[in-house]
């Protein structure tokens, strides 16, 4: 059974820390599996349930909308992606072991990044240190804090 890896990407440089010390671990692995996972987040007012119900139609529109939206967040981030798949490959990881997956934000990043790796059977998760949020004087990200505190089934890498 192939060791599943998900790395949590966010554009930081903590997120391509956690990329190479991922190459670097696995890349020479006989079997491994690895997902890069980025959490889409900043879903627009204009998408968001205001409570009263919706029609087919507005249903229908809405769903267009949203699903617009994420194609565009994930034309954005293709390159990130693109750029971490390629080192993965080059440090020896299979490209049929690398699979991308973009998820648009649902309950918070640290608990989508939780039900993914969960839902995927991961055995670790390895991400930065810090992401792309302005308390610069943590010493762990929000995020990373929630994962590292309700990770269950999984080993979680912190990279610095």
């Amino acid at each position: 059974m192939a060791h599943h890896i998900l790395v949590a990407l966010d554009g930081s440089e903590g997120a391509w820390r956690a990329v190479e010390y991922a190459a670097a671990t696995y890349g020479g692995a006989q079997e491994v599996k690895v997902t890069l996972l980025h959490v889409l987040t900043g879903l627009p007012p204009a998408f968001w349930d205001d409570g009263h119900i919706l029609k087919d139609k507005e249903r229908e529109a809405r769903q267009r909308l949203v699903a617009n939206w994420q194609r565009d967040q994930e034309k954005k981030w293709e390159d990130l992606v693109a750029r971490a798949r390629q080192a993965l490959m080059a440090a020896g990881v299979p490209q049929a072991a690398v699979a991308s997956k973009f998820k648009a934000k649902y309950f918070d990043v640290g608990e989508d990044i939780l039900k993914e790796a969960a839902a995927a059977g991961c055995h670790t998760i390895v991400m930065g240190r810090r992401g792309l949020g302005k308390a610069k004087a943590l010493l762990l990200g929000s995020v990373t804090t929630k994962v590292a505190q309700n990770a269950k089934g999984c080993a979680v890498t912190i990279v610095s």
